[in-house]
């Protein structure tokens, strides 16, 4: 944490507008910007049926080319920052594959401050299943 500051109101909308980024790289395979959302050494838990741990971003960009999920929406992002200036958040995702059913699911993410903004050092995927409730 930069003394005791904690993160302004920037700092929010610039990591908000990196998870948007997000979806915009991904859904469109513009593997140019990937570098603006995540840091090198970024850690990856898809989830899923597949449960792969992708290890930086030349692994993410091989692992997403040719899949088939042609949009994405990620909202309801709460964010929690560490004493050491690491940033949590917890974000809620719909995606819409090429077929099938769309699918829901939560980032967990760990976002961090790079000399070129905020970027993802580590991301966890969980799918959603039905719950029911009493």
């Amino acid at each position: 944490m930069r003394g005791s500051t904690m993160l302004t109101a920037d700092d929010h909308i610039a990591i908000h507008q990196t998870l948007a980024d997000y979806g915009h790289v991904v859904d469109d395979h513009d593997w140019d910007r990937a570098e603006d959302v995540f840091t090198t050494d970024v850690v990856f838990e898809t989830g899923g049926s597949d449960g792969r741990v992708l290890h930086g971003v030349a692994d993410i960009v091989a692992t997403f080319k040719g899949r088939n999920m042609y949009a994405h929406v990620t909202t309801n992002t709460t964010l929690r920052e560490e004493a050491d200036g690491l940033v949590h958040a917890h974000s809620k995702f719909v995606g819409f594959p090429n077929e099938g059913p769309p699918v829901t699911g939560d980032y967990h993410d760990e976002i961090v401050r790079t000399a070129a903004g905020w970027r993802l050092r580590y991301r966890r995927a969980e799918v959603r299943a039905r719950k029911f409730f009493d």
